[in-house]
């Protein structure tokens, strides 16, 4: 025993010096085996996490593959301009598909591909209406024709808000011509008062309700199945539509005055025209340059500051923008 022990205390100062090493490497095999007996508990973990790396590098690749194959910038725009009116009536179907799913009346988010909306913002850049409100809408176009056939006093004796009629000479427009005390009431309320989204034709509060002002402002909201001022949306997508379909009427108890379509065009919702508005007329030339520099179709007809411009203003789908036409009076 005692020749045991003095065996050790040899090789122990024989090699002192690697003693330390020694021990290093005890402390790290020993933490290797610790990892190893997590990842044989955990290996179902770990094998998840090894196939989500593969599906997302074969993606990657996938994706860098068709990013080599993509059209041609112009060529991409050039579709997407011929397209755009197949656009808009996708949207406009993704928004009703999704109205109905959800309950709930929406515009499309492209972050989560769930529309949202309001319908309570009269700004909206998409008026929607349900199947009653489009039932109500024809109800009140037919009411219209019979209206203007017996005479716009009948119809005014019945609504005492209405200042007149508004109607297209192809049929296209025709509706009542409602007047508030603000620009607010027959936004979300119809002729007869009652709460809808189709609103009413109205005209600015601060118009004069004979339509004798420089500017005469008209508002209407821009429904998707193309009632009210939906309509408009016609001369923008085909420039061509405005040659057959220029004319309209403003019918009051007192007559009738003919005006002629000559320029459209997109403007914010804070634009100054809205300004130039009742027995404000100071700007009428600046308002009228405005008109022939902006418009998105030259008719050559240019109206001078002596004439009876009518101003008929919609939303679009973007909430900062309006689409406004002016038409200019040729006939009483």
């Amino acid at each position: 025993m005692q020749s045991f022990l003095s065996k050790i205390k040899d090789f122990n100062n024989k090699h002192r010096k690697i003693a330390p090493f020694i021990i290093w490497i005890e402390i790290i095999l020993i933490f290797l085996a610790s990892i190893m007996k997590n990842i044989c508990r955990h290996y179902k973990i770990l094998l998840a996490v090894v196939v989500v790396l593969i599906v997302i590098g074969i993606s990657a690749r996938h994706l860098a593959s068709v990013e080599s194959k993509t059209p041609e910038e112009g060529s991409v725009v050039a579709a997407s301009e011929e397209m755009s009116v197949v656009e808009e009536a996708l949207q406009e179907a993704t928004v009703e598909a999704s109205n109905e799913a959800s309950g709930e009346e929406s515009l499309i988010n492209v972050d989560s591909a769930v529309s949202e909306t309001s319908m309570e913002n009269v700004d909206s850049a998409v008026s929607e209406t349900s199947l009653e409100n489009a039932d109500a809408a024809a109800s009140l176009e037919s009411t219209a024709s019979l209206y203007v056939d017996s005479g716009i006093s009948e119809f005014i004796k019945a609504h005492t808000e209405a200042v007149g009629w508004i109607k297209f000479e192809d049929d296209l427009i025709s509706y009542p011509i409602m007047q508030a005390e603000d620009n607010s009431k027959y936004a979300i309320e119809d002729a007869d008062g009652n709460d809808s989204e189709t609103g009413a034709i109205f005209l600015d509060y601060r118009s004069s309700a004979d339509f004798s002002d420089s500017n005469t402002i008209i508002y209407g909201h821009n429904m998707r199945d193309r009632s009210m001022f939906g309509a408009l949306k016609n001369y923008k997508e085909d420039l061509g539509f405005l040659d057959d379909h220029k004319y309209f009427q403003i019918i009051t108890p007192e007559g009738s005055g003919r005006y002629m379509l000559f320029a459209f065009m997109d403007v914010p919702k804070n634009s100054y025209i809205y300004d130039v508005c009742g027995d404000n007329t100071s700007r009428m030339r600046e308002f009228l340059d405005t008109i022939e520099y902006k418009t998105y179709i030259d008719t050559g007809i240019e109206p001078t500051v002596d004439d009876k411009i009518i101003t008929l203003s919609t939303c679009t789908q973007k909430d900062d923008l309006f689409f406004v036409m002016f038409a200019v009076k040729v006939d009483d």
